[in-house]
């Protein structure tokens, strides 16, 4: 393949990682795959004592971040009963855009008829002025299961690099066959837009998001679970119940370890709560 280049003399990368699951003797398997670097994953685990049919796979960016104009894509394809749990080994880093270009990440999603999907929470770190993109589709049967979760940060906070990235644009969709059940569309722009102000992020620096969508969503009591969301310091969440077919989940907090403590527990919870549904 040939790279063309980028203003700064960089050659940009065009990373790909396509797999597509299927289910074969009470087992979920890769059924075949094509990854270009720097995107790879590893093989599927069945390690999951809870749901031994589920294939974890842990997916690698290799050159170890997004560069202005870089371009990654994920093609993810579940087919019939398929159980896969999806965990990227390290945060999605996009880094300087000295030229003034965006780097972008797109991931397409396909889930079968009474599939799930668990793709593991891990941190969006954009660097002092960089410019992201990031794309989520996700199109799936009504009788399948998804469990996504992510975090926005608001750079290298450890760096003293706290909203000095220039945009940040996600968009995340679900679709339930021709449906649209989720359209969330998030844009900061920390040079344009007082972040801090009421009613955005306020004294805080961390976005987290949960999203459960199920034909099981409907049996949870939002109340409770509200309830049993736990109250630290200097965090604020909610949890709503969209349409009867999904659950979702804010944070907003100023600490990425205790967030990230709090997104893996209520994420075990939920991911135990599909496995006694279907078992």
């Amino acid at each position: 393949m040939t790279l063309r280049k980028s203003p700064s003399n960089r050659p940009s990368h065009y990373g790909q990682l396509s797999l597509n699951f299927e289910k074969r003797h009470g087992k979920t398997i890769i059924e075949n795959y094509y990854q270009l670097p720097p995107l790879r994953s590893g093989r599927a685990l069945h390690i999951n004592p809870k749901n031994p049919s589920e294939a974890t796979v842990y997916m690698v960016e290799t050159s170890g971040g997004l560069v202005a104009g870089d371009q990654n894509k994920f093609e993810i394809n579940l087919a019939e009963d398929a159980n896969v749990c999806l965990i990227p080994q390290s945060a999605t880093k996009a880094y300087p855009s000295f030229n003034g270009m965006w780097s972008t990440q797109n991931i397409d999603v396909s889930i079968g008829p009474k599939a799930t999907l668990a793709w593991k929470t891990e941190a969006m770190i954009p660097y002092e002025t960089a410019k992201f993109k990031g794309k989520t589709v996700i199109n799936m049967a009504k009788d399948a299961s998804l469990l996504w979760g992510e975090i926005l940060a608001p750079g290298r906070a450890t760096h003293g690099e706290k909203l000095k990235y220039e945009n940040l644009k996600t968009n995340f969709q679900v679709w339930l066959e021709d449906e649209c059940l989720i359209y969330d569309a998030l844009s900061f722009s920390p040079n344009q837009t007082d972040l801090g102000q009421l009613g955005l992020l306020e004294n805080h620096l961390y976005v987290g998001s949960l999203w459960f969508v199920s034909p099981y969503a409907q049996e949870i009591d939002i109340k409770k679970l509200n309830e049993e969301l736990q109250e630290i310091a200097d965090v604020k969440v909610g949890a709503a119940l969209l349409e009867k077919k999904a659950v979702n989940l804010r944070w907003l907090a100023s600490d990425l370890v205790l967030l990230k403590q709090e997104m893996d527990r209520v994420w075990e919870i939920l991911s135990d709560y599909i496995v006694e549904k279907k078992l």
